[in-house]
């Protein structure tokens, strides 16, 4: 008979960055991580000696160039992978017209809450994209909101304008509300704006949600980027996607066992 591994490795594959971590006693630990475009040029940056061991590499992708390296190198260490989707994700409701479309990130986040936290919930996973899922207990995941992430804003600027510079969002800031150059003054908009875009959405969506279920939901953070954000005192878990990740291929071992 089976069991389950002590510690398992788990990979999410992002758009910008790539993360990887050890799952062990019911926590994700060790982790590291390297920008995707490395990543794609050199999965072993990563990767180097985990190709030794029985149990899988458990991985969830929203970044296809990412996934076909990473195949290609599972297939040279002869390292079984599993992927989480909306498929492997068991006896989880989805109330989506269309569970496909849902990034395999989101899914993951909705699955590790549905599984650990006080339901209903809302996810605010902040990185290249900054998403907002609701789960409840009855229907699991809801849906939510897709909106830019914090680089996201400074990125547009620099791109579409002839003058205006690449600035990081995690660039220090100044303590006034009034840049004095432009790279401050970019950083500001993003710094001050970015904010009150997300207590907006979280409102709103909070007040529907307390309508529907007649108890006002739990917040969680997760993704590196919410660090930075000057919010309420949520609870952050920045760890959320891998420990999705996780339980899900843990759930599916025990339905094979039994």
């Amino acid at each position: 008979m089976n069991s389950s591994p002590k510690k398992l490795l788990t990979l999410d594959l992002g758009n910008s960055t790539c993360r990887m971590g050890i799952f062990r006693e019911s926590r994700i630990s060790d982790d590291a991580f390297i920008d995707t475009n490395r990543f794609i040029d050199n999965p072993e940056i990563l990767l180097k000696g985990t190709g030794k061991g029985s149990s899988p590499l458990c991985y969830c992708s929203v970044c296809p160039p990412a996934e076909i390296e990473l195949v290609k190198w599972a297939i040279a260490s002869n390292k079984e992978l599993f992927c989480l989707t909306n498929r492997t994700c068991l006896d989880f409701p989805i109330a989506y017209p269309c569970p496909e479309e849902i990034g395999p990130d989101r899914i993951a986040n909705s699955f590790a809450v549905h599984r650990t936290s006080e339901l209903p919930a809302i996810v605010i996973d902040v990185g290249t994209a900054t998403t907002f899922d609701v789960v409840n207990e009855e229907d699991g995941y809801l849906g939510g909101v897709i909106a830019p992430g914090p680089q996201g804003f400074l990125d547009f600027l620099h791109q579409n304008t002839a003058l205006l510079p690449k600035v990081a969002y995690g660039s220090k800031a100044p303590e006034s509300p009034i840049g004095k150059t432009t790279s401050d003054a970019m950083l500001l908009g993003a710094r001050l704006g970015f904010g009150p875009m997300i207590t907006g959405i979280l409102n709103r969506l909070k007040k529907e949600v307390k309508e529907s279920c007649g108890k006002a939901p739990l917040v969680i953070l997760a993704g590196g980027a919410a660090r930075h954000l000057d919010l309420e005192n949520f609870e952050h878990r920045p760890f959320l996607t891998l420990e999705g990740i996780a339980l899900a291929y843990l759930e599916n071992t025990l339905a094979q066992v039994s």
